[in-house]
């Protein structure tokens, strides 16, 4: 993948920082936030705006657990929604398999397909709400910052 895909992907939650990699030079699998370099790159201020946008208004934290819970029902997923305790304990026994060589590093990641149109008509009616909020119903005559 470019950098440019694995932004993308990041914005778009499709991977996180612990999500795991492997390329040319690297021995083992590694955590994305452990790639060199790649710390600068999804902290960059465009990168950090885009990601809080598709976190807070295109498919928010309640909406994923909602379908992650919604594709559980349907037989699509293993698990529904972890608690923070239940993710603690599923590192915690992970790990264990992993030291005792019961389980293997590799992971799968598939690319969610036509999300894109959907997150795209998702933000600009979120944009527009937000400026008609910032003018109180009126598009403001200036914009100091954003």
């Amino acid at each position: 993948m470019t950098i440019e895909t694995v932004k993308k992907c990041y914005i778009n939650g499709v991977v996180d920082q612990h999500t795991l990699f492997w390329g040319n030079g690297l021995g083992d699998w590694v955590p994305l936030r452990n790639l060199r370099g790649m710390g600068d790159c999804l902290n960059d201020p465009k990168t950090r705006f885009l990601k809080f946008i598709v976190n807070r208004f295109v498919y928010p934290v309640a909406e994923r657990r909602r379908n992650r819970d919604r594709l559980h029902a349907e037989g699509k997923a293993k698990s529904p929604t972890m608690t923070k305790e239940q993710v603690a304990e599923w590192r915690r026994t992970r790990e264990e398999r992993l030291v005792a060589g019961e389980e293997s590093t590799m992971l799968s990641l598939s690319l969610a397909t036509g999300r894109r149109e959907r997150a795209a008509r998702k933000m600009a009616k979120a944009v527009e709400k937000a400026w008609r909020g910032l003018a109180g119903g009126e598009e403001p005559k200036t914009v100091e910052s954003a």
